[in-house]
């Protein structure tokens, strides 16, 4: 699910750097301040697989109740990212509204919300590196690279590249994902639920609990800002 080999073990990428590495590494980075477990820390992530990282992985799959052999099989990443199989299902299915509410849900769990609370200004900017990660990837390979912040990031960077206006870059990023039509907002229940929408539609429910409400390019200015300091394409 993740893009990963089918197992990460000390020893990977300490003769070149590898991004499933370092992505492992970031995710625990993550989990340990998330869940105050300092043991879960495996130092920067370099994108090498060495003693730090292993010590990191043996003590996270204690906590799990996992056989703590230090290397990361399909249990141990599912432990990793066991907040995501919900989604990862309604993904799967294709049930594109659920998904996007529990994007929504996982989003703002993030910042210490409730599903129907909404993002206040500058906790978009606060949500970790990892998750955004991990919902992106998911949406993508659903999707088949039709949806995800990732794709949404790219139109964006192209609105503002010819407007850096965020008003009006966020009023052509609607036209272009099919949220603005006729020079209005859709509403909730009018989000096509489905591939025939266009590239980008989705997931849209994040932006919608947001606070700031001046149009969707604030939320979405905010989005990329954090992908971009993530270092998320």
């Amino acid at each position: 699910m993740w893009g990963w080999k089918s197992i990460l073990k000390s020893g990977d990428g300490l003769a070149t750097a590898r991004e499933d590495v370092r992505e492992l590494q970031v995710r625990l980075i993550d989990l340990s301040k998330q869940s105050n477990r300092p043991k879960w820390h495996p130092g920067n992530p370099d994108g090498q697989f060495g003693p730090k990282t292993e010590t990191a992985v043996k003590a996270f799959q204690k906590d799990q109740n996992l056989v703590a052999d230090g290397q990361v099989g399909s249990l141990t990443v599912e432990a990793l990212y066991k907040d995501y199989a919900q989604l990862r299902d309604f993904l799967g299915a294709r049930q594109w509204q659920q998904a996007d509410e529990e994007t929504a849900k996982l989003m703002l769990k993030k910042v210490g919300r409730q599903f129907e609370d909404s993002f206040e200004p500058g906790e978009i900017e606060q949500i970790p590196c990892s998750d955004l990660h991990a919902l992106d990837k998911l949406w993508l390979a659903s999707s088949g690279g039709h949806f995800g912040f990732s794709v949404q990031k790219r139109i964006w960077k192209s609105t503002v590249a010819t407007n850096p206006d965020v008003d009006d870059a966020g009023q052509r990023f609607g036209e272009i994902t099919g949220h603005l039509v006729d020079g209005e907002w859709i509403e909730y229940k009018r989000v096509t639920f489905n591939l025939s929408a266009l590239a980008g539609h989705l997931p849209t429910l994040w932006w919608r609990r947001s606070t700031v409400l001046a149009g969707f390019g604030r939320p979405v200015a905010s989005l990329v800002s954090r992908m971009d300091s993530c270092k998320l394409p």
